[in-house]
């Protein structure tokens, strides 16, 4: 089997950024925080076209009523192939408290990532491509999780030597 040693180069690099960035601030508490506990996870959506699209979350920030609750970013999140569209990758949880009926939530990708298309290799300039959405209380508690699909084909578009990612999403409960 023949491979692309471009594929491989902007692998490497797309490895040596995740690694190297920075954590965004996230802190994993020594104890558990007050609250519910929600999973937030990210699955891939029409991905035909790539064989592989590897993004990193770096960062989650989840406001309830105008202030932060706690949030532990999953290892997971920093190198997901979002080509695998049977899996939705865990980000993290957040802490919901009593209180609260909603929370607004933003995932802030890596700057940025990597695809391979028929053969054909190059970054993706994640760098403008957050994810910002509201939700609710009700909606959580019927399976203690919310799903973001994004939409490969309706996200990526054709930039100066690289694909941009512009989310277009659904939020699933």
């Amino acid at each position: 089997m023949s491979t692309n040693p471009n594929w491989k180069i902007l692998s490497g690099v797309f490895l040596a950024l995740s690694l190297t960035a920075c954590d965004g601030g996230e802190t994993v508490p020594t104890e558990v925080p007050e609250g519910d506990r929600f999973e937030l996870r990210l699955l891939g959506q029409d991905a035909e076209d790539y064989e592989k699209l590897m993004l990193g979350v770096g960062r989650v920030e989840v406001m309830v009523q105008g202030r932060r609750v706690p949030f532990q970013l999953s290892p997971s999140a920093r190198a997901m192939d979002l080509a695998r569209t049977d899996h939705a990758y865990l980000l993290g949880y957040f802490y919901l408290p009593a209180e609260a009926d909603a929370a607004d939530v933003r995932v802030h990708f890596d700057d940025v990532g990597a695809f391979r298309e028929s053969g054909v290799t190059g970054l993706i300039n994640a760098r403008s491509g957050s994810l910002l959405f509201t939700t609710k209380r009700v909606e959580l508690e019927k399976r203690k999780h919310v799903v973001v699909q994004l939409h490969l084909n309706d996200s990526l578009f054709q930039g100066r030597g690289s694909r941009v990612l512009l989310p277009s999403t659904f939020v699933v409960h």
